[in-house]
């Protein structure tokens, strides 16, 4: 009695893993609206990025970290946010130019307060 429990239970088994491993009948469609949006943020990040190294001129480490700094500051404002998580959110960002810039430089972005609210996302 124990091995046709036992063997019930393997086959029952056996066949959810079979139909765990079947393909989907339904057709896989690739979609261009998750492709364009990520082509966007990452236009825009090299916009900014690139808005920021003509004002300071920036080494080729500080460009790849600003990108990916802008890329997650866009990537972040794609999703819907409210008033007080886009302040956050730019008051982080301002943080972390600053951090990353020499002092000078961070005191010459403070004053080109039009520069500054394009690449924070400040209003």
């Amino acid at each position: 009695m124990k091995k046709i429990i036992a063997l019930f239970v393997l086959m029952l088994g056996l066949s959810f893993t079979a139909n765990a491993q079947q393909k989907s009948t339904k057709p896989v469609t690739a979609t261009n609206t998750g492709t364009s949006k990520e082509a966007a943020i990452q236009q825009a990040a090299v916009n900014d990025t690139k808005a920021l190294n003509e004002f300071i001129p920036l080494s080729d480490s500080e460009m790849q970290s600003f990108k990916g700094l802008f890329e997650y500051k866009h990537r972040s404002l794609s999703e819907n946010l409210n008033d007080e998580r886009k302040a956050n959110l730019a008051t982080t960002i301002e943080a972390k130019i600053n951090a990353t810039l020499s002092p000078e430089n961070a005191t010459k972005l403070s004053q080109n307060q039009k520069l500054l609210k394009q690449l924070t996302g400040k209003k």
